[in-house]
């Protein structure tokens, strides 16, 4: 044998060993992976599980006195702070005999805790998969360490479907749908809004325009400048559990947050500063402003209340009017008046509610299986004023959209004159995916957008039912000022576009925004721009504009 073949004998021996390691280093990290995945895709399946139970006993529990004596009244502020203080982990065991009250509590802290590291997890998940799928990365003992550590410290890894696998998914930047038909209805990314070290939950433009709010589970709300350099303009500190919901005062001066800590901040938008704080009965999911008057909101919580609040009056229960549900509200709509309020709950209702005698004025039930309503959009005319709504000739919008647990939004005409008529089904749109999860949508309504003048479209349109049917129409893409689009977040990592300007059960998913890394929670178009923001549990928002014509 010469010199140089056994001197490349010798180094074969000596990388042999070295790949060998890095191979099942590998292997073992994939494991670990797969282990997790599984354990966690269970433990998302039971996240809202536990919210319904939580709710369901917590209302046995005040009906009667506890094991230990004390009344069920005070159940959720045990709870609650529980959840602040909750260190371990929600599998592991506590050190005394669970009481109901206590088990009420191990429910709670487990829906915070996942609610709070879902997201951080599932970016360390990626980034952990990421370093397996390269065996050159092993070649780091510091990375190698590092990548084990964040196995053994995450609670949840990837909590999306395994069919939903998304590694190198920040490579994507604004890809968009080659089936869109219409140039001048789609929607490139413009900014990459970054700050947030949680799931975004909520993303809100002021009424304005000049602002966009944005709430996290990082306890945090920032507000940006709504033009086009979108600095960050202010961090509101001060809630103790995740934000769960945003509203703006109708003048843009004043923003109220809600949060899982049972309270509503009202802040003031010059300064950044908190004015005031009001407790809410459970932890409050939902906010809305009076259309027209700042000095009056609304919320709904997990413990089955609707409030009304007056900020003018002495303390908060003076001020208030409560209004009992029979399941927890999850999202509300104010009446341009403020002496009406819609909301949709955990059971699956739509509920009108006059706030002068606390009745409910209609009820609906949105789909057969009684599946929560995650969310409740109302569209608004483009160029609408929210001071002088009610000079308008239509100051109730004609649209609204129902996001509920079965994948599926549904889009109601409410007529011209609700709610003295009944709200008619005209949409059941499908595509994205929100099974198990509070996703979020919005309306774009063109200022010049006429009822079923958006069915005159070439090609094919999508039916109610998913199918494309053939239809000979006249006339060539539509502008997006004549449009009505409803813009949704999904549980994959794209925000949908859809068409529902056409006829009943006609519609066209005219667009799949990509770019987030994660679930999608919230969306909301800009009062004057042609400007979509978009919410992610990847902990960033984006900011999309519309794209330019192609040169023909």
């Amino acid at each position: 044998m010469s010199a140089s073949a056994a001197g490349g004998h010798a180094s074969s021996q000596q990388v042999d060993p070295a790949i060998e390691k890095l191979v099942r280093e590998t292997k073992s990290l994939k494991a670990k992976i797969d282990l997790l995945e599984a354990e966690n895709k269970a433990l998302k399946k039971s996240i809202f599980e536990l919210s319904y139970i939580y709710s369901s006993h917590l209302d046995a529990v005040r009906q009667g006195p506890m094991p230990d004596g004390k009344s069920g009244g005070s159940t959720d502020d045990a709870i609650v702070n529980n959840m602040a203080t909750h260190t371990h982990s929600p599998n592991s065991p506590t050190p005394h005999t669970q009481t109901q009250g206590t088990v009420l509590g191990d429910m709670a802290s487990a829906v915070g805790q996942l609610l709070s590291n879902m997201s951080i997890a599932s970016q360390q998940a990626n980034s952990t998969e990421s370093s397996a799928a390269s065996p050159g990365s092993g070649t780091d003992a510091s990375t190698r360490g590092g990548s084990e550590a964040q196995l053994k410290s995450a609670d949840l890894i990837k909590v999306e479907d395994d069919s939903v696998r998304r590694l190198n998914m920040g490579s994507i930047v604004a890809r968009q749908d080659s089936s869109s038909k219409s140039d001048g209805r789609q929607f490139f990314l413009k900014n990459d809004l970054k700050g947030h070290q949680g799931a975004v939950y909520s993303v809100q433009y002021s009424p304005n325009g000049k602002f966009l709010a944005t709430g996290s589970f990082d306890k945090t709300v920032r507000i940006w400048d709504g033009s086009t350099n979108m600095n960050e303009l202010f961090v509101l500190k001060g809630h103790g559990l995740n934000i769960s919901d945003l509203a703006w005062g109708y003048d843009s001066s004043l923003l109220l947050s809600a949060a899982y800590d049972k309270t509503c901040k009202l802040w003031d938008v010059e300064s950044g500063k908190q004015l005031e704080s009001f407790e809410g009965e459970g932890f409050v999911q939902c906010v809305r402003f009076h259309p027209q008057d700042n000095h009056v909101f609304f919320n709904g919580t997990t413990r089955n209340i609707l409030s009304m609040i007056d900020t003018r009056m002495e303390g908060a229960s003076s001020g208030s009017l409560s209004f009992k549900n029979d399941a927890m509200i999850n999202s509300i709509y104010v009446y341009h008046d403020g002496l009406t309020v819609i909301s949709g709950d955990s059971s699956g209702y739509l509920k009108t509610w006059d706030v002068r005698t606390g009745k409910v004025l209609q009820s609906i039930l949105n789909e057969s299986t009684k599946k929560p309503i995650a969310n409740i959009a109302v569209s608004k005319q483009r160029g609408s004023d929210g001071i002088n709504l009610a000079e308008t000739e239509e100051p109730e919008s004609r649209w609204l959209a129902v996001n509920s647990y079965d994948n599926v939004i549904r889009v109601y005409d409410r007529g011209f004159e609700p709610p003295t008529t009944v709200p008619r089904l005209i949409h059941s749109l499908k595509g994205y995916r929100n099974k198990h999860w509070p996703i979020k949508s919005a309306f774009f309504h063109g200022k010049d957008y006429i009822a079923g003048a958006a069915a005159r479209r070439p090609g094919k349109v999508r039916g109610g039912d998913g199918e494309e049917t053939s239809q000979s129409v006249l006339g060539k893409d539509i502008p997006l000022e004549s449009s009505l689009i409803l813009a949704s977040g999904s549980m994959d990592p794209y925000v949908y576009l859809f068409d529902v300007g056409g006829g009943d059960g006609q519609y066209e998913v005219l667009q799949k925004l990509g770019g987030h890394t994660d679930r999608v929670y919230d969306v909301d178009f800009h009062p004057v721009d042609h400007v979509l923001a978009s919410g992610s549990a990847d902990f960033s928002v984006k900011v999309w504009g519309r794209a330019s014509k192609r040169k023909k």
